[in-house]
């Protein structure tokens, strides 16, 4: 048995995880960060305790936690991230180790989906793979030769802010042209928006662009509206474009895409597949596919489990 956890800035997410990635129990708490890092860190042992409590007599051979933003994989030091202030060389493996007396191993929440995607679901059965996260960021990470790839300071896989225009619009992390800006969630909606202010018909006419949200494009094409299923042609051809550059650089077998926007499906995968095709290298398109990840919102937990098996274990 192993210990997932997903470190959120708003809920603790963990679970109990077999070596076949099957989570036979979870636990889900607010991370209530206001409280400040000793207060989260002692909320995080009370879940590991927990599921080291309901797992009975069968032995925890070590946990694996996943952390949004910058950490130093190796030292298990939490660098930066979004809604967590102060954590800033927090060394959550030591801390937590004293807490609950079991092995820990951290990394970045992006790479830990990846690693669970990989294990169990879209990207099983190859040797290397990207994960892809669409949502209001854009995330992933990187399998090379079976294993996460991590870069010199444990800070690969930002996919999200490769250029794919050096004067295009200017993305959340201060650069131009980031694939976020175009695919993220403010990307989508400007494109929607747009749309809507030039007179194209749609369901959504009658919304207040503020209130619309990715999901109601998705629903509304689902439902045959034209304008949202252009909208979507237009975010999976960007979003190939910008992964034809990643799989000429890797020669990966597959792209897995997740995250809340993937659930538009192949209103956005087929469009992102056929734009890769037409801008990848021959002999890389032969055998890149663009897949929608399989483990939806639980594989940032089983990815951590399955580091912890990586880690602390044969398996």
């Amino acid at each position: 048995m192993f210990i997932g956890i997903d470190l959120g800035g708003t809920n603790i997410k963990g679970g109990l995880v077999n070596s076949e990635g099957i989570i036979l129990e979870e636990k889900d708490i607010p991370t209530e960060v206001q409280g400040g890092v000793d207060h989260v860190l002692s909320r995080m042992a009370d879940v590991i305790r927990s599921l080291v409590k309901s797992a009975g007599k069968i032995p925890i051979r070590g946990a694996g936690i996943g952390c949004p933003g910058q950490i130093n994989v190796k030292r298990g030091i939490y660098h930066q991230g979004p809604n967590f202030p102060g954590w800033d060389g927090v060394p959550i493996v030591f801390e937590l180790e004293k807490r609950v007396g079991i092995p820990i191993v951290i990394d970045n929440d992006a790479n830990l989906a990846a690693l669970g995607e990989f294990a169990y679901g879209g990207g099983k059965g190859v040797s290397g793979m990207i994960l892809v996260t669409l949502g209001t960021g854009v995330g992933g990470g990187i399998i090379l030769d079976g294993e996460l790839f991590h870069g010199v300071s444990d800070a690969a896989g930002e996919i999200g802010h490769t250029s794919i225009h050096m004067e295009g619009p200017v993305c959340a992390c201060g650069r131009r042209g980031c694939l976020e800006a175009y695919v993220g969630t403010k990307g989508i909606l400007n494109r929607m928006q747009r749309k809507l202010a030039d007179g194209s018909k749609s369901v959504l006419s009658g919304k207040s662009g503020e209130t619309i949200t990715p999901k109601d494009i998705g629903m509304a094409a689902a439902g045959g509206d034209a304008t949202a299923v252009e909208v979507l042609r237009e975010t999976g051809d960007i979003l190939g474009f910008g992964l034809a550059n990643l799989a000429n650089l890797l020669n990966i077998e597959k792209i897995v895409v997740g995250g809340g926007i993937a659930n538009a499906g192949d209103f956005i995968l087929k469009p992102a597949q056929d734009a890769l095709d037409r801008e990848a290298l021959p002999v890389v398109r032969e055998v890149c596919r663009v897949v929608k990840a399989e483990l939806g919102n639980s594989a940032g937990l089983v990815g951590a489990a399955r580091a912890a098996m990586i880690a602390f274990s044969n398996i």
